[in-house]
């Protein structure tokens, strides 16, 4: 439909453009040349009480006469053949029209018993004239706005008569398809007159007057220059207030000279009166109603946590898309007080510790218990250490039991690489074995201890020197975590 349409409706699109166009700029010249004059300024002051358009005002104290419409209307029928109508002029249904003026016509000759050839001439309705001509076959009206000279009349009738000279066998053959009577465009468009009142002869505009719409203009440029950049910066100051992460507008207004700012704001967000100073605003001049609520914008969210959980040098937290994040070296102490803290954090749907180290289990871990060569007897020195061990054991252990989830320490038992490997394997399973006792002895619950021997296969060092071989002949630790059994 659209490919259809396009040939007929683009010339014609085109040419309203141009007309509009240059009756717009007709206008824009009359106005232009009233504007700086007293009759100008006197009617900027009616425009002003009527709260109508300056260049309406101009147009009906300058305008003689305009004809709006041409309406060429089939007189048995009361269909349209033809409409003509000027640029920039508000049109109805010209179907409607025509069928309106035709029952108008019959009305009145029914009503008042004129003659068949007796029609109504003229009608006023309201600022507008409609002239009707009548034709044996055709009737033309004129939408006319003004006073139009009588001879304009003879234009109608002679326009009528030439379309019923040119196309009289079409018109008593008319049977509702009017695309016969295009040709009658050109005929109908040049009715279509616009005349304004002649300029008066050797009157020109007072000096004073000029002087005087002068100085109105530049007091009025000027006011219109400061109420702009006044808005401008007020436009600026919202938009740098709606940038800001955790401050939401929700509406703003003028109400009494006063800047009615409404909408939330984030505790931890920017303070607004602080934006004041920034756009060199005066802070009396708005009303900020900002009502307190959480933001769930992740550089807000992340300073929440920082002060809600206060972690220790060289832990950092991350928040995105509602998983806080956290990475690095903390205490036991500190990691217990994240996993119970953490969920209340508004705007923290989960948690990803997977980057987290306990500094209790990296000691565990790190920790090296070492045996005499071809021995599983702890020396004094390695059994003081392990009661240390021991105590950071135990942290560990509950700590993982207050969170929900369990540990095992993984006793894991080495030997060198002197002797038989299955002597080695045995000798490493009874290390292990001895460091499991020790720590049962010492208050850890032997379900939590797994003891294992792995002789020579995991050597922690080379034995390319002596340090090497006795790290070697040790037992060393590995903490597993895991969720705690379902309850009965």
């Amino acid at each position: 439909l659209a490919d259809a349409l396009f040939p007929v409706m683009g010339p014609a699109i085109r040419k309203s453009i141009t007309e509009t166009l240059r009756s717009m700029l007709e206008t824009f010249n009359a106005a232009l040349e009233n504007s700086l004059s007293a009759r100008g300024l006197q009617w900027r002051v009616e425009s002003f009480r009527s709260g109508r358009p300056f260049a309406e005002i101009v147009l009906m104290h300058s305008l003689l006469f305009r004809v709006e419409q041409v309406f060429l209307i089939h007189r048995q029928t009361g269909l349209v053949l033809n409409h003509a109508v000027a640029p920039a002029v508000a049109t109805q249904d010209p179907a409607m029209v025509a069928g309106m003026l035709s029952a108008i016509q019959q009305f009145v000759q029914d009503s008042f018993q004129t003659s068949s050839g007796d029609t109504l001439g003229s009608m006023d309705v309201g600022e507008l004239q409609v002239w009707v001509e009548d034709g044996p076959h055709a009737v033309i009206a004129a939408v006319i706005r003004g006073h139009a000279p009588s001879d304009y009349r003879l234009a109608l009738k002679q326009a009528l008569e030439s379309i019923e000279r040119g196309h009289a066998a079409a018109l008593d053959q008319f049977q509702g398809d009017a695309g016969s009577f295009r040709s009658t465009g050109d005929a109908l468009h040049r009715l279509l007159e616009t005349q304004y009142r002649e300029k008066e002869a050797g009157r020109r505009t007072p000096r004073a007057a000029i002087v005087a719409g002068g100085i109105v203009l530049a007091l009025l440029i000027a006011w219109a220059a400061f109420f702009a950049y006044g808005q401008l910066e007020w436009s600026r100051y919202l938009r740098a207030l709606r940038g800001q992460p955790g401050i939401v507008i929700v509406s703003y207004s003028k109400e009494g000279g006063r800047l009615q700012i409404r909408g939330f704001r984030d505790p931890l967000s920017a303070d607004p009166a602080a934006l004041f100073s920034q756009a060199q605003l005066n802070p009396a001049r708005a009303d900020l109603q900002l009502v307190p609520f959480y933001s769930l914008d992740d550089a807000l969210v992340a300073r929440r946590a920082e002060e809600m959980l206060a972690p220790p040098p060289g832990v950092h937290l991350a928040e995105k898309g509602g998983v806080l994040s956290v990475s690095g070296l903390a205490p036991t102490e500190w990691i217990a007080q994240f996993e119970e803290r953490a969920r209340l954090i508004p705007g923290v749907n989960s948690m990803d510790d997977s980057q987290l180290q306990d500094t209790g289990v990296r000691a565990i871990e790190s920790a090296v218990v070492t045996f005499p060569l071809g021995s599983s007897t702890l020396a004094a020195d390695q059994q003081s250490a392990l009661a240390g061990i021991a105590v950071q054991i135990r942290e560990v252990l509950d700590r993982t039991r207050a969170s929900g989830r369990s540990a095992s320490i993984e006793l894991i038992g080495h030997t060198d690489s002197t002797g038989v490997e299955g002597t080695n394997l045995l000798l490493s399973q009874q290390r292990a074995d001895r460091i499991l006792q020790f720590l049962s002895r010492a208050g850890i619950p032997s379900a939590s201890l797994i003891s294992r021997g792995v002789g020579v296969s995991q050597p922690l060092r080379q034995e390319d020197s002596e340090e090497g071989r006795r790290l070697n002949r040790s037992v060393t630790f590995h903490v597993a975590f895991s969720p705690a059994p379902p309850a009965n």
